[in-house]
C-alpha cells in the first residue's frame, strides 16, 4: 500500500515538473457565440496588417513564409483557405478610393482611412466571394529580457527561448553581462473579422528573438544574419496564436 501511494506521489510531482505554464501568455479574446451561431469556414489570410502599418522591413521575407505556415495549419484543421489575391485586390482597391492610411514620414496610421479601407475590403469580400472571415497575421517586434536564472530565458507571449550567440565558436558570455537588458524579439498577432467585420479573434503568440549575443570584445546584442528560420519556433507561436480558436492541449496558462 505505501508503495501505491509513493508512486502516486511520485508521478504527482513529475507532473507538475512538467507543467508548461508560461506567466506572459496573452489574454485572448474570442467571440464564442457568434463563432457558434455561424462557424466561420472559408477564410482569406490578409495580405496587409491589421494595424495599417507596413512590416518592418527585415521581417518581411519571413512574414510571408509564416502565412504559409498559417494557411497550412489552418487547412490541416478542416478551414478552407481562399487565395490571398481575392483580399489583395480589394484591399488595393479600396486604398486607390480613400487613400493611403500610413504615412510613411509621420509613422502614423490616419484612422479614418483605415476605417474606410477596412470597411470597404470587408464588404467587397462579403458581396462578391463566399469568404466567411478575413484573418489578419501581423509580425511585429517588440521588446523582452532574458532573465538571469540558470538558461537565462526570455519569456514573451507564451514562449521561452534561450540565448544565442552569434556564431557556434565564440567565446561564452562573460558573468558580467547585463541579461536585464532588451532583448529584440518577434510575435504573430493574429486577429479575425467576419467579412461583416464583427470581430471574431485575436490573440499574440511569441516566435523567437531578433537578436543574438556577439560576444567579441564587449558582448552586446547584434541582429540575427538569418530572421525567424527555425520552424519549430514558428508553429509553436503559431498554435499559440490561434488557440482556442482552433484548441490546444498544451497551451501553457493555468
Amino acid at each position: 500500500m505505501l508503495r501505491i501511494i509513493l508512486l502516486a506521489v511520485t508521478a504527482l510531482i513529475a507532473a507538475c515538473s512538467s507543467n508548461t505554464y508560461n506567466p506572459t501568455v496573452f489574454p485572448y479574446q474570442i467571440n464564442n457565440d457568434l463563432i457558434q451561431k455561424k462557424p466561420p469556414k472559408k477564410l482569406v489570410i490578409a495580405t496587409a496588417n491589421v494595424s495599417g502599418e507596413p512590416t518592418r522591413y527585415h521581417l518581411q521575407k519571413a512574414a510571408v513564409h509564416i502565412d504559409e505556415k498559417v494557411k497550412d495549419y489552418l487547412q490541416s484543421h478542416g478551414y478552407q483557405v481562399a487565395p490571398s489575391y481575392l483580399f489583395e485586390n480589394a484591399w488595393n482597391q479600396a486604398v486607390h478610393t480613400y487613400g493611403d492610411l500610413y504615412d510613411p514620414t509621420t509613422g502614423r496610421v490616419d484612422p479614418n482611412t483605415w476605417r474606410a479601407v477596412m470597411v470597404t475590403t470587408a464588404k467587397t469580400l462579403h458581396d462578391t466571394t463566399d469568404i466567411d472571415a478575413i484573418v489578419f497575421t501581423d509580425v511585429i517586434e517588440r521588446d523582452a529580457a532574458h532573465d538571469v536564472g540558470m538558461d537565462h530565458l526570455a519569456q514573451w507571449d507564451g514562449v521561452s527561448r534561450k540565448p544565442s550567440t552569434a556564431s557556434a565558436g565564440s567565446e561564452g558570455v562573460s558573468t558580467d553581462f547585463n541579461w536585464s537588458q532588451q532583448v529584440k524579439v518577434a510575435t504573430l498577432v493574429v486577429t479575425i473579422y467576419s467579412t461583416s467585420l464583427d470581430g471574431l479573434f485575436s490573440s499574440r503568440g511569441g516566435l523567437d528573438t531578433l537578436q543574438v549575443i556577439d560576444t567579441k570584445n564587449t558582448p552586446m546584442y547584434v541582429r540575427r544574419k538569418k530572421i525567424l528560420d527555425n520552424d519549430s519556433n514558428i508553429e509553436q507561436g503559431i498554435r499559440l496564436a490561434f488557440h482556442p480558436f482552433i484548441k490546444i492541449d498544451d497551451y501553457p496558462a493555468k
